[in-house]
Parts: structure tokens; C-alpha cells; sequence
């Protein structure tokens, strides 16, 4: 399971506070540079002033018959001044120090010194590092007749701008003061021009979620998010309009499948009763024969026969011719009566056995090779009854149609489980097969190969309907050896 991310308020106030963090902490070290920069400002003016006033006062000494003497007396008084120097003493042009308060001059010139006797220029420079001690170091001829005859070095201390707490403590302070300035006025500005409206289109966004189609939101915020809620809202506006769309749709297409089905069950119905004829015409030979017995039997019994054991025999005769004609059309009766509708698990032996009993009676069927082959240990099927029985009397119908000119005249119905999902009814003929056209088309309603009065063309579309209802499948093909074969695949029950 994935971590839970943060919220936006936690995400955005956190970038705004690591922003605002180094923010504060820059102006922080501006203020600090400014501050410093002040400084070194004051202590080379302060410097400056200082090497200008002694320059004139060891200028004045230069003059006099013992000039080491004069400066030494005019440096003491600024020694006695406590004076804070880090350098200050006077050179003659062999860099030997003549007098000093602090620091001895160097064996030999630097810039300084170098501008100071050649170009007898005074000049202030800052020396050391930028994070260690500093100093203001500046440097002065003395030219009591133009000619310089010595140089003044003084180097003033750079100390950090006087605050409380020096650098660490100025820089906390006017870190946690400031982000507290920053954080109230941005949490008081983010919560009412970003947080309060996010929160407005995600409650709108929640409620469309909902089914609350048609919902409109409004937020008073920046330009984004107006055209956000404007997005939403068409959004929201276009999936009522759909929601209407869909339900106009749902309700056609329900008449429509009702419409559909029971057009379906018509085609079942009027196949089924296109069956009904096509058996009752091969049916009638079969009914003619006993009915004519037993009228005759009757008209005998009529004359009045004398003998008793006669009677008793023309009536065992017509019943038993009776019975025929009963069984006969209780079976046609059976094959043309609706389904329940319900799947019910079904022996597929005992339905083979049922439909080749109904479909014998054809006379096509007395010059017909009939063979099943059906294992008594296969599986039951799911499927309705009367349905599969229609199929297989189809299948049989069919088979037989089609060896009308056929020299070899036969007919296989075989079953056998299908993988271990469920079991397959095969039904072969030795006919002429399927045309390529009647491979393509075979199960389209209305197609058929027979003359016009044989057949509607709706047997083998009512079969694919019936097994693809019970979860199963029909194909068709031609045998390598000559004639077609049909199989009826269904599930287990």
C-alpha cells in the first residue's frame, strides 16, 4: 500500500517556508554586508583623518634639525591616547622604522610605501581576508619640501557592526522576526486566496462526484482557478445532458430488447412449428396405417362376430394400434410444446435417445443407416429440455434432407466429452456437404439451400440461439470423406 502523500496546504506551506527561510536568511546576510560595509566606511575615514592630521604634525618635525626626535614625540601623544591601532610608526626611505606606537615596518616596500615615496601619493587599502580580521591600511608621505623624506603607515582594526549578539545573534533575530512577519501575512493570504477556494471546488467536485450533475461552483479567487471552476461547471452541465442522453438511450434499447426478444422467440416458435409441419407430413403414413386397422378391427366388431376369443383379439389389436397413434402424437406433441425457459441438467444419451425416437418415424428414415454412438458414462449437460430436443431433431431433419440423391445413404449421431468442459453431439451425414456459400451463411436467419416450401431457413439459426443461450457452441464443416457434420457443444450441468 503506497504512503499517503501530504496535503497542498502541507506541501505549499512548507516550499512557502523553506522559500521565506532562505529569503530572510539572505536579506539577513545583506543587511549584515551593509552594515559591515558601513563599517569599513567609518574606519578608512577614521584612518584617513588620522594619517591626514599626523602626516602635518611629522611634516612640521621633518623641518627641524632632529626629525627621529619630533616623530617619536608626536606618536608618543597618540600612544598615551589609547588609541585602537593595530600599525602605526613612520619609515625613512631605507625602511628603517624611525619612530612607532605599534607594529615595525617591512624590510622592503609594499605598494604603499612604493606610492607613498615615488608617487608621493597617500593611500588606503583593506587588508586580510574576508572571513578573518581585517584591517584599514593607510599610508602617508611626509614631503616637508615636496620631496618625500619618510611614511607614515597606519592600520586601523575592522571590527564587525556593533549589534546585540554580534553576526549569530542579529542574524537569528531577524530571522525568527521576520518569518513570523512573513508566515502570518502568508498563511492569512494563501488560506483566502488559494486554500478556501481549492477547498470550494473540491467539495463542488465531490458532489458532481456523487451524481449531483448540473451542480455549478463559484469561487472568488485568482484567474486559474475561475477558469478551473468554469471547466468543471461545463463539465458538470455536460454530463447531466449525458446522464439524460443515456437514460432516453437505456430506455429505447429496453424496447428494443424486448422488442428483440420477442422476435426471437417468434422465430423459435414459427421454426419450431415449421418442424411440427415437416414431421406431421411424415408422420401422417405412420398414423393412416393403424388408424385404417383399426377401423377395420372395429367394423368387424360391428358385424357382431360370435366368437368371443375373436373380439377379445380385434380389441387387443386396436388398442395396441392406438397406443402407436398415441405415442406418435404425444412425441410430435413434445418436440412442438415452448420450453420452460429454465436450464436443468440433462442425460445427453437419454436426449439423443428421445429425438431419434421422434425423428424415425419419417419415411425418409426407412432407407437411412441410423447409427448412435453415445457412452453411458458421459456427463449430464446444462441446458432446457425441449430446446436441446428441438435441436437434435433439426440436426436429424437436416442429415436426412440432404441424402436425397446421396448414393450411400447414413447418418452418425455420436457424443463424447469435449476437454473435460462439457460434451460434444456430433451429428454426420454421407450427403454432398455444405456449399462454400452455406458455410459462410448457414446460420443466417432465412438462409436455406432447400426449394422454396422445404424449409425457412431458420433451423440452423434457432439451434445456434438455443446453444449459445445455454452457455455452448455450434460449428459446421465438411468431412475429408465426403458429407457435412454439425457439432453441438455444451456445458456440464
Amino acid at each position: 500500500m503506497a504512503a499517503r502523500r501530504p496535503g497542498l496546504w502541507t506541501e505549499v506551506a512548507l516550499a512557502l517556508a523553506l522559500i521565506t527561510l532562505a529569503t530572510v536568511l539572505l536579506n539577513a546576510g545583506v543587511f549584515w554586508l551593509l552594515l559591515e560595509k558601513s563599517e569599513e566606511s567609518r574606519r578608512t575615514d577614521l584612518a584617513l583623518s588620522l594619517s591626514t592630521a599626523l602626516t602635518a604634525q611629522l611634516e612640521v618635525e621633518a623641518r627641524s634639525d632632529d626629525p627621529a626626535a619630533g616623530y617619536r614625540r608626536v606618536l608618543a601623544v597618540y600612544e598615551d591616547a589609547g588609541l585602537d591601532v593595530d600599525e602605526l610608526y613612520v619609515v625613512d626611505r631605507s625602511m628603517h622604522t624611525v619612530a612607532s606606537v605599534a607594529g615595525e615596518g617591512p624590510r622592503t616596500p609594499d605598494a604603499g610605501f612604493r606610492a607613498a615615496f615615488y608617487g608621493r601619493e597617500q593611500t588606503a587599502r583593506l587588508v586580510g581576508m574576508i572571513f578573518a580580521d581585517r584591517s584599514v591600511e593607510v599610508t602617508s608621505p611626509i614631503a616637508p619640501r615636496g620631496d618625500p623624506v619618510a611614511a607614515l603607515r597606519v592600520r586601523l582594526p575592522l571590527r564587525g557592526p556593533d549589534v546585540p549578539g554580534g553576526l549569530t545573534g542579529f542574524v537569528l533575530a531577524y530571522t525568527v522576526f521576520s518569518g513570523v512577519a512573513v508566515a502570518v501575512w502568508g498563511f492569512s493570504l494563501f488560506r483566502r486566496r488559494l486554500l478556501k477556494p481549492i477547498r470550494t471546488i473540491q467539495a463542488g467536485t465531490e458532489r458532481i462526484a456523487r451524481g449531483d450533475f448540473g451542480h455549478l461552483v463559484l469561487v472568488d479567487g485568482a484567474r486559474e482557478l475561475e477558469e478551473l471552476c468554469g471547466a468543471l461547471n461545463t463539465m458538470s452541465a455536460s454530463l447531466a445532458a449525458y446522464r439524460e442522453r443515456t437514460a432516453e438511450q437505456v430506455e429505447r434499447l429496453e424496447r428494443a430488447n424486448a422488442e428483440l426478444r420477442q422476435a426471437q422467440e417468434a422465430l423459435v416458435r414459427s421454426e419450431r412449428l415449421a418442424g411440427v409441419g415437416r414431421l406431421a407430413a411424415g408422420l401422417a403414413h405412420e398414423i393412416g396405417n393403424p388408424l385404417a386397422a383399426v377401423l377395420g378391427f372395429v367394423e368387424l366388431l360391428g358385424q357382431g362376430l360370435d366368437d368371443p376369443a375373436v373380439e377379445r383379439d380385434l380389441v387387443e389389436r386396436s388398442r395396441r394400434e392406438l397406443d402407436r397413434i398415441h405415442r406418435i402424437l404425444r412425441q410430435l406433441l413434445d418436440y412442438a410444446r415452448p420450453g420452460t425457459g429454465e436450464p436443468e441438467a440433462v442425460e445427453p444419451c437419454e436426449a439423443i435417445a428421445v429425438a431419434v425416437d421422434t425423428a424415425r418415424h419419417q419415411p425418409a428414415f426407412r432407407e437411412v443407416e441410423l447409427v448412435v454412438d453415445c457412452p453411458d458414462a458421459l456427463p449430464p449437460v446444462r441446458v432446457e429440455r425441449d430446446k436441446l430436443h428441438q435441436v437434435l431433431v433439426n440436426l436429424l431433419l437436416n442429415a436426412v434432407d440432404a441424402l436425397a440423391d446421396a448414393p450411400e445413404r447414413r447418418v452418425v449421431l455420436r457424443a463424447a466429452e469435449a476437454g473435460g468442459a462439457g460434451v460434444e453431439i456430433r451429428c454426420e451425414d454421407t450427403g454432398p456437404g455444405f456449399s462454400a456459400e452455406a458455410l459462410d451463411r448457414a446460420f443466417e436467419p432465412f438462409f436455406t439451400t432447400k426449394d422454396v416450401g422445404h424449409g425457412t431457413g431458420l433451423g440452423l439459426a434457432t439451434c445456434q440461439r438455443v446453444v449459445e443461450d445455454a452457455g455452448g457452441s455450434i460449428a459446421l464443416g465438411n468431412r475429408p470423406e465426403g458429407g457435412a457434420w454439425v457439432a453441438v457443444r455444451l456445458p456440464r450441468a
